[in-house]
């Protein structure tokens, strides 16, 4: 299985998790991250069962409020999940986010637009509900669905996930891409739905994943830099090797 196969399914996936699964917010959206202005740059990394690697950069950033913005978003993306959904794409985007719904769009000259919206506040990943005071802190369970697969070559396949309410451990100091800081743990269950997807005619089976999940917040960057993941004894982690 190759890009072309899962562009749909990764271009979105990818993108989405780069700029908004692992750079979790509790208080600022996306518009006010330390990476969105012209020239920021932002770099994650993952291995285990989901394997990314993700460099990202910003232009042409506007900025009308701290909920409104767009920016044209340049780099690229390696991923692998399971070991068998994989890919790489180049990516040249624009994106832009009205309140809490973010749209990515195909930048590239004589490209069709391939816009894909999302809402982000369902999928909880510009915060946590409300800022983090103490450990012992609860927030809320929150489900969504994604579309698996490519619509320009079949029918997508919904796959529901669901997270369990999330727990604030207490604060430790944790190494990250821009030196030791202070963060808060929050753990939590995540799950998705067995189902299959359309690939090439063929319907290839996703499992159901069982996953438990550590975002390590960190008030002075205000990122969640690093999310640990762990399925079924496997263990992976996703975190920001890189930002500016």
């Amino acid at each position: 299985m190759n890009s072309k196969d899962l562009r749909g399914f990764g271009q979105a996936f990818v993108l989405l998790a780069m700029l908004v699964g692992v750079c979790n917010s509790a208080r600022a959206q996306i518009c006010d991250a330390r990476f969105f202005h012209n020239g920021g740059v932002i770099e994650i990394g993952g291995s285990g069962l989901l394997n990314v690697s993700a460099k990202l950069t910003f232009s042409q950033v506007k900025k009308t409020s701290s909920t409104a913005c767009q920016a044209q978003v340049k780099g690229f993306a390696k991923y692998s999940l399971l070991s068998f959904l994989s890919g790489a794409n180049d990516l040249d985007h624009v994106l832009s986010v009205s309140g809490n719904k973010t749209s990515i769009a195909n930048a590239r000259p004589g490209k069709s637009p391939d816009a894909a919206t999302f809402d982000v506040q369902l999928l909880g990943l510009f915060g946590f509900g409300a800022p983090i005071q103490s450990a012992g802190q609860k927030f809320a369970p929150q489900s969504y669905t994604l579309a698996v697969g490519d619509p320009k070559r079949g029918p997508t396949t919904p796959v529901g996930v669901r997270m369990g309410e999330k727990t604030v451990g207490t604060q430790q100091t944790i190494q990250t891409a821009v030196g030791k800081l202070q963060c808060w743990p929050v753990r939590y269950a995540r799950s998705t739905d067995a189902t299959t997807a359309q690939v090439q005619g063929m319907m290839l089976p996703i499992p159901a994943i069982q996953s438990q999940v550590t975002d390590w917040f960190c008030p002075s960057t205000n990122l969640v830099m690093k999310q640990e993941i762990e399925h079924s004894g496997q263990k992976s982690v996703i975190e920001v090797k890189m930002l500016r």
